[in-house]
């Protein structure tokens, strides 16, 4: 198992630091890793629901509709939640730039839905690792991983 908070710096064309581009910038993300005899996939997607949980994002009613637990659906009326905050998570979608190093049908993209944006924002995703990944990394256990974008929820 492993899991750390820490600055990323990512390409980035149009940050500007007096008056001289830089061309990268610092994000703030969340990664986690569960190597074992299992994929821990359910491990990390509880760790997602955790972290969602903690900063006060809740669940889109179509992401708790389908939740295997009716109990569970019935003590959403308790969390606590931001006003119009929400999250969900949906299959990766395949050809995206993430979906080869994820088990096909075995990953998953974390969308955001907040205020006073149009549109879903994309935090981050999670999944199972291919076997080729596994075995470029000579990694001998079946491992998950998972990736979010922090800024967006500071």
């Amino acid at each position: 198992k492993l899991f750390e908070i820490s600055d990323v710096v990512v390409a980035d064309a149009e940050h500007v630091v007096t008056q001289t581009r830089v061309g990268a910038k610092n994000v703030r993300k969340v990664a986690a890793v569960y190597a074992g005899p299992t994929s821990g996939f359910e491990i990390l997607h509880g760790l997602v629901d955790r972290i969602m949980t903690l900063t006060e994002v809740g669940p889109e009613a179509a992401y708790v509709a389908t939740s295997a637990k009716k109990a569970q659906a019935e003590e959403e009326q308790y969390r606590v939640s931001k006003e119009g905050w929400e999250y969900t998570i949906n299959a990766l979608p395949g050809g995206s730039h993430e979906s080869e190093m994820y088990f096909p049908g075995r990953a998953a993209e974390i969308l955001l839905t907040k205020p006073g944006v149009e549109s879903k924002i994309r935090l981050g995703t999670f999944g199972i690792l291919h076997p080729n990944v596994l075995k470029n990394f000579d990694i001998l256990y079946p491992a998950s991983v998972m990736e979010i974008d922090l800024e967006h929820l500071l």
